[in-house]
């Protein structure tokens, strides 16, 4: 019956997502450069202009060779690196006079996407085996419901807040019931991933309105302030803090109720105050590797922001970079994320000592 569900799940997970393709944008592959020209005009941003023979593989043109026109800038940030034999994303479109005109937009990086998908898919199952299926089964729904459900909700007005405790909620659950089924360890591995994750959006919720913070954090958000008109962006860095600390609690919340859970079987007649305490004791030997993973992955995740506010060091003192907003959300999704892995090592023993202990 079990596996009957695992089917189930996967087929539903595979087929409920729908892709919507653009017709201005083709899949192309560049055959050869044709040619090196100079501007028409004297652009003082542009080098030189590169023609190549570009091959569409799809779509009603596909298999005809076009030539396109690629600019290259002096500026080598501005740059898209192509050379022959690459493939690349073409943007198509018709002027006045109606004469189609392409661009190469990027390169297509959608078949090393799915290669880089493959080692990943093929590591978990030979390390694995069926659990990592079943892991990757519970990665995939909880990956649908955020497409489906959460940023839908969000879009139309709903509190991110609220999605993300029930997207969090869900994703234990799954994850869990995958994993170990709804016994006794699993249902102690989701409170205590629930808990932990429920006091770090509350404290990241407290501290975004005592330090007055808005939510518009990077450049792309202020750009694109006229299109989020029904989206609470101010509740977003708690909803960040809510989702981006589940994965680390729920591995402590199952980390210690699978080692409580083996200590009872081993001896039933363990008390249940000394199962709390080695609980606590085995908390202890995870916090800290799992708050260096924590805050260490949030400094990966903004390391650009970090090294611009290294290098203006000198220009702002530290009362004025501590208070830049990108830093302080990054400082808050940290640190509350955080004391969500620690709440969750006493909620988790706790729970683990009141449940195991019931005969």
């Amino acid at each position: 019956m079990k596996k009957f569900v695992l089917v189930v799940l996967m087929i539903f997970s595979i087929f409920s997502i729908s892709v919507s393709a653009q017709e201005e944008y083709l899949k192309g592959k560049i055959l050869k450069l044709e040619d090196c020209l100079s501007p028409e005009e004297e652009v003082e941003e542009l080098k030189e202009i590169m023609l190549y023979s570009v091959v569409i593989a799809e779509g009603p043109r596909e298999g005809n060779t076009i030539l396109v026109e690629f600019p290259i800038y002096r500026e080598e940030a501005f740059n898209i690196n192509v050379k022959e034999g690459d493939r690349v994303v073409l943007y198509y479109e018709v002027d006045d006079e109606g004469n189609e005109k392409y661009y190469i937009a990027d390169i297509d990086k959608r078949m090393d996407i799915l290669y880089l998908t493959g080692i990943f898919v093929l590591i978990v199952l030979l390390l694995a085996k069926f659990k990592g299926f079943k892991a990757m089964i519970a990665l995939l729904l909880v990956i649908l419901f955020i497409y489906k459900f959460f940023l839908p909700g969000i879009i139309l007005g709903y509190s991110p807040i609220l999605l993300s405790v029930i997207v969090a909620l869900f994703a234990s659950v799954v994850t869990i019931y995958l994993m170990t089924g709804f016994n006794r360890k699993g249902v102690v591995a989701i409170i205590g991933s629930f808990g932990g994750v429920i006091i770090a959006g509350a404290l990241s919720y407290t501290f975004v309105n005592t330090m007055r913070l808005t939510g518009y954090v990077t450049t792309e958000t202020l750009n694109y302030a006229s299109m989020l008109g029904n989206i609470k962006v101010k509740e977003m860095i708690s909803a960040g803090v809510i989702l981006g600390s589940m994965g680390a609690v729920m591995d402590v919340a199952m980390s210690i109720a699978s080692a409580l859970n083996e200590l009872k079987e081993k001896n039933r007649d363990i008390h249940r105050k000394e199962l709390f305490y080695s609980g606590m004791r085995i908390g202890s030997d995870i916090i800290g590797t799992m708050i260096n993973t924590l805050i260490l992955a949030y400094i990966g995740s903004s390391l650009m922001t970090s090294i611009f506010i290294y290098m203006q060091k000198d220009q702002y003192p530290s009362i004025r970079i501590l208070n830049f907003e990108s830093i302080v959300v990054e400082i808050l999704r940290a640190l509350c994320g955080s004391i969500g892995i620690l709440i969750a090592v006493p909620v988790t023993a706790y729970i683990a000592a009141k449940i195991y202990s019931k005969k």
